[in-house]
């Protein structure tokens, strides 16, 4: 067959699209730092999806091409008819695949709740999720078998009462995230003190969720106590964020419909399965921004390891003056203000629990060993101003890491809120060889769960007696 000029120019256009989109590879090192998968060892899953996307309409736009006279009228033909079968035909098909037991979430309102009355199983494996992830990559905490029952208002409790002594709010942390139903502290705390706890935690909460739930749910319950869990790694969000999540725009609709779909995500775990493994071990470059994780607390053969992403570390960077003018931490501060007049409104204490996050807990006690060209060039993956040199970033690293907790718990004390942080007890677990965090998940262990729970509770142990007698003395 002659190849006309036209074809040749095309096929031209086509070959330098392809190639360039193939041998320019992704930042590697970013994406295992933020724990993503790399397919064939060199693209991120965005790349090389508009890879093949790109590689496929190549091919039917050669298939089309390569043709002439009635044969190219034909072919156009037979794609447009392709298209118009195949869209609508995945479109339903995609719509009878979304059955409740795919759907895990009811969003029926702001404080949207899992499905009542229903089970989930999972069985977690404490390791990365991506084929190629750090240069060593040591065992995790191991397998967790998890069921999680929901009750009939679709939270995860099991007792169901009209009233609780306590209400707890929260997001994954408070929920359970990577445990099973007997493992979350809030049923540990009515484990160990005896009360009733209601559960009102849910993964993707933040305060803005907190608020809605305690109106909605929590306040209904007639709790003595509320304790607001709030945890550092992304509970401070500003109120513009918030507006877009009460009124999502038309392409945030799309995004979190077509993100939920069945049908892309069987594509996207095959081409995970398929193509992740390749590769997975070939040369890194720059693997000294990562090869120092995770961390190893203790050192030596009981070592308990410890994995993070650099958003984590960036967010610690930020001083106390920063965050306490940070539009992030104004917001939420706003929300748990309404929250703690509600609750005194309604005749009930709110007390605000601190949950740092794993480099919060973990890196003062590994500050000795640190690298500070390793931990400076790990944090500016995801900084985008210029950091200072290596020695006096660390050094500021380091100092900065509890400005948050202090600039909240400061705020709550003049607000007579009480304050519990979790900080103190999880970094003294941690340098004692417990693993209170899972390695490749920023989740608590069931320990860490357990030491939340007593610390809670040896908090409140203090407060109640003496708030009592205040009471009484008023």
């Amino acid at each position: 067959m002659k190849i006309i000029p036209r074809q040749k120019v095309w096929l031209g256009i086509v070959l330098a699209v392809n190639l360039s989109q193939w041998l320019i590879p992704s930042d590697v090192v970013e994406e295992i730092a933020r724990q993503r998968h790399v397919m064939l060892g060199c693209y991120s899953r965005p790349h090389f999806a508009w890879n093949i996307i790109v590689l496929v309409v190549s091919l039917v736009s050669f298939y089309i091409d390569w043709s002439t006279g009635a044969t190219y009228k034909r072919r156009w033909f037979q794609v447009i008819a392709t298209l118009v079968f195949l869209t609508p035909s995945l479109a339903v098909l995609d719509f009878v695949l979304r059955t409740p037991d795919v759907e895990h979430f009811v969003r029926d309102s702001l404080a949207y709740h899992r499905p009542p009355g229903a089970v989930f199983h999972e069985v977690f494996v404490d390791r990365p999720e991506a084929r190629r992830s750090y240069p060593h990559a040591p065992p995790g905490y191991g397998t967790v078998n998890c069921t999680l029952h929901t009750d009939r208002r679709g939270y995860r409790n099991q007792p169901d009462l009209e009233s609780y002594d306590v209400v707890v709010l929260g997001d994954s942390f408070a929920e359970g995230s990577k445990v099973s139903d007997e493992h979350p502290w809030p049923v540990r705390l009515a484990s160990v003190s005896g009360s009733t706890v209601y559960n009102l935690g849910m993964s993707g909460y933040d305060p803005l969720h907190y608020l809605e739930s305690l109106k909605e749910v929590g306040l209904a319950l007639k709790p003595r106590v509320v304790l607001c869990l709030i945890y550092e790694g992304n509970d401070f969000r500003s109120d513009k964020t918030d507006e877009k999540r009460k009124r999502p725009s038309l392409s945030m609709r799309f995004e979190e419909y077509f993100g939920r779909s069945p049908v892309i995500g069987a594509i996207d775990k095959l081409l995970i399965e398929t193509f992740g493994a390749i590769n997975s071990n070939g040369p890194l470059k720059d693997a000294g921004k990562i090869d120092w994780l995770p961390l190893a607390i203790p050192q030596g053969p009981d070592a308990r390891y410890y994995a993070f992403e650099p958003k984590q570390l960036r967010d610690l960077y930020e001083g106390r003056d920063e965050f306490a003018a940070d539009k992030h931490w104004l917001n939420p501060q706003g929300q748990i203000g309404e929250m703690n007049k509600l609750c005194r409104d309604s005749g009930c204490q709110l007390v605000v629990v601190f949950a740092p996050t794993k480099p919060h807990v973990t890196l003062p006690i590994v500050a000795d060993r640190l690298v500070p060209e390793k931990v400076r060039a790990f944090t500016a993956i995801s900084y985008k101003d210029e950091l200072p040199e290596p020695r006096e970033f660390l050094l500021n690293l380091l100092e900065n890491a509890d400005a948050r907790e202090e600039v909240v718990g400061e705020w709550c004390r003049r607000q007579a809120i009480p304050f519990v942080s979790l900080t103190g007890p999880l970094r003294e677990a941690v340098a004692h060889g417990k693993q209170v965090y899972f390695s490749y998940d920023q989740h608590w262990t069931p320990d860490g769960h357990e030491i939340v729970a007593q610390t809670v509770q040896r908090y409140l142990d203090e407060w109640l007696p003496a708030h009592q007698a205040d009471a009484l003395q008023h």
